[in-house]
């Protein structure tokens, strides 16, 4: 298949690789043990709910980016604040407190969202709209191979100590640094590099008019807000009512990850031939086994099988924004499109997750996955019924 490629393409494709690559070191080394380590360190469930919606807030802050405000280029907007954010990971070497914990994890979160309106311009402009679902699945899986092998590894070596965090995420840090350097060496084919102002109301708003991107953020947001209502439950019952030990949560991670790469298989083939509905159906009705289990067993071997069911879930929820988006956006307006998508993915992502603890210490946790379900099966009805999308 990438021998058929224009050079263009299969350049980008070639470093866009090497970058994920070296972001599945990073990523599996950090990003499955930010709670799990927050938790056991003596992180409060407000601050597990804020470590949860860290990466959420930070997004509302996109729309200050979908601008080449800079006149850098599409790239620069990758690169160096993943570079910046990634490099105040070094700090968790002196951290004390869960406080300080919290606190420089949530600054990486708010800087290293910068990137993400350029990220999907770059896939926009980079890849061809017939092979952009299959090109990204398969930088996924070259992520998902290195995650697997690094969160198992990270596992073993906490399972000594939990201490050992202090070193670890540092030295992540590293890979995530010369990941997002890797990534510079992309160029974006006719790129006028000119300073843009700031968007204007009327570019921020047009999205909107587009009634089946409208129709797409309405039931995504009713599925979404469900599953980010549950995200800081998932950490909170694994340690605090199944004991998970540190080596276990390394084996959930290989297990996520595993079913992660299984899932860019399925859902990148899946979302180059099948309609948007029937590809939401899906992942909606499938998302629905996450919390059900939950609610019904606290067993390590079950929480195990919903990790999985997690990590297919997440593959799938990785893809679609930008797979969509670049279908239903020309070039330019594209980053608008992403802004969007993620300012709203910021904003339910800055309430859910702490309603979440509130109602599982106000009534139980069986009764906040229940509301998770409710939501989840709401959107999968929306999405059936609603003709738009």
């Amino acid at each position: 298949m990438l021998k058929s490629l224009p050079l263009s393409v299969r350049h980008t494709f070639h470093y866009d690789l090497k970058a994920a690559m070296l972001f599945g070191v990073f990523g599996g080394a950090f990003l499955p043990f930010i709670a799990i380590v927050g938790r056991k360190i003596g992180a409060t469930e407000f601050q597990i709910a804020l470590l949860m919606a860290a990466p959420y807030i930070a997004n509302t802050f996109a729309l200050l980016w979908t601008e080449d405000i800079f006149g850098k280029g599409r790239v620069w907007y990758v690169v160096w604040p993943n570079v910046a954010g990634r490099a105040v990971l070094f700090a968790i070497f002196f951290v004390a407190d869960p406080f300080d914990y919290t606190l420089i994890i949530f600054v990486y979160m708010l800087i290293t969202a910068i990137p993400f309106p350029s990220y999907a311009s770059v896939m926009k402009t980079n890849y061809p709209d017939k092979d952009r679902g299959r090109l990204m699945s398969y930088i996924r899986i070259g992520t998902a191979c290195f995650w697997i092998v690094s969160s198992t590894v990270t596992g073993w070596i906490l399972e000594k100590g939990t201490e050992g965090y202090h070193y670890i995420f540092p030295a992540a840090a590293l890979f995530g640094i010369l990941s997002a350097l890797v990534f510079g060496k992309i160029r974006v084919r006719r790129e006028e590099k000119k300073k843009d102002a700031f968007a204007a109301f009327s570019h921020i708003t047009a999205p909107f008019k587009n009634r089946s991107f409208s129709a797409f953020l309405l039931i995504y947001s009713i599925f979404e807000f469900g599953l980010l209502l549950a995200l800081p439950l998932f950490p909170l019952i694994q340690v605090d009512r199944a004991h998970i030990p540190n080596f276990v949560a390394g084996i959930f991670g290989t297990v996520f990850s595993g079913a992660w790469l299984a899932g860019f298989f399925f859902w990148g083939r899946y979302i180059d031939k099948h309609p948007l509905k029937s590809l939401l159906a899906l992942l909606f009705a499938i998302s629905c086994l996450l919390p059900l289990i939950y609610l019904l067993t606290h067993n390590l071997w079950f929480l195990g099988i919903a990790q999985g069911i997690a990590g297919f879930i997440f593959a799938a929820l990785e893809l679609i924004g930008y797979v969509v988006i670049t279908r239903m956006a020309s070039p330019k307006e594209t980053p608008r499109y992403m802004a969007v998508h993620t300012v709203l993915g910021g904003v339910r992502g800055g309430t859910a997750p702490f309603l979440g603890p509130v109602i599982m210490n106000s009534f139980s946790a069986e009764a906040a996955f229940g509301v998770v379900i409710i939501f989840m099966i709401s959107a999968l009805i929306f999405v059936n019924v609603k003709k738009d999308i």
